[in-house]
């Protein structure tokens, strides 16, 4: 009789499992360090346009008076604090030029969605708020976590919303 080599069911059943496994955990692990990266692009950018707010308000001795979301953008389509237009994240070009000698390559944050991908979701972002008199807001839009970053100014408000959190920042306190 000749011995035939090979593996048994049982064997290659046992492999395809150990595969499953691994590759379970590795995509489990890809999309939190996805959620990180996206995250920590906003708080860079929101570092950036802190320092170039200060900046404004050493040179002015008072801070922007229009709000604006905040990044690369130049054209505004969005009203209130809605920064995403169905197609793309919207800056007001005025906030831009008046900003423009105290930032350059105007740092761009995360703004892929936390909901459903729609122009009604929430998404990650930045946005800059005021009433022109009283008070002067970043607020920070991230995913998953509900910790705070520390941006260089004193935290306001921290607010959940969809699968995300938005942090508020006071300007002038």
């Amino acid at each position: 009789m000749i011995k035939k080599r090979g593996f048994t069911i049982v064997e290659l059943l046992i492999v395809i499992v150990v595969i499953g496994i691994l590759a379970t955990i590795a995509i489990v692990a890809y999309n939190g360090i996805q959620t990180r990266a996206k995250n920590a692009k906003t708080v860079s950018a929101a570092t950036a346009w802190t320092k170039a707010l200060k900046l404004y308000n050493a040179q002015w001795d008072s801070w922007p008076t229009m709000y604006s979301c905040l990044g690369d953008t130049t054209t505004y389509v969005g009203s209130g604090g809605q920064c995403w237009d169905s197609v793309a994240w919207t800056v007001k070009p005025t906030f831009l030029s008046t900003m423009s000698p105290f930032i350059s390559n105007y740092p761009e944050p995360d703004t892929t969605d936390v909901g459903a991908g729609t122009a009604n979701t929430p998404r990650r972002g930045l946005l800059y708020n005021t009433d022109g008199a009283t008070y002067w807001r970043m607020y920070v839009f991230q995913l998953g976590t509900d910790a705070c970053p520390n941006i260089g100014l004193t935290l306001f408000s921290n607010n959940i919303f969809g699968s995300g959190h938005y942090c508020i920042y006071s300007l002038n306190s």
